[in-house]
C-alpha cells in the first residue's frame, strides 16, 4: 500500500525536475503508479488533477522537447499554492 499523495509531494516532485534532480519518466511513473493504486482513495481533487498532469510531464512535443515545459511547471506550483 503506498502512501496518500499530498500537495506538497507533488509541489516537491516538480522541484525535483525543474532542479534536475528527478528525470521527468521517473516523475511520470509515481504519478501513474499513484493514480493507480486501488489501495488509494484520492480525494483532493488538486492532488488528483495534478497527479494526471505529472502523468504526462514526459510527453514530447512536435516544437520542443516536451509538451509541458518549465514554465509550466512553475505555473503548476503556484496553482497548486493558491487552492
Amino acid at each position: 500500500m503506498s502512501v496518500q499523495p499530498q500537495r506538497v509531494d507533488i509541489i516537491n516532485k516538480i522541484l525535483s525536475i525543474l532542479a534536475g534532480d528527478a528525470k521527468r519518466d521517473d516523475v511520470s511513473e509515481w504519478a501513474f503508479n499513484m493514480f493507480n493504486d486501488d489501495s488509494l482513495r484520492l480525494e483532493d481533487p488538486v492532488v488528483l488533477k495534478y497527479l494526471k498532469l505529472l502523468g504526462a510531464v514526459d510527453l514530447p512535443s512536435s516544437d520542443r522537447d516536451f509538451l509541458y515545459t518549465d514554465d509550466d511547471l512553475r505555473h503548476w506550483i503556484t496553482e497548486i499554492e493558491n487552492q
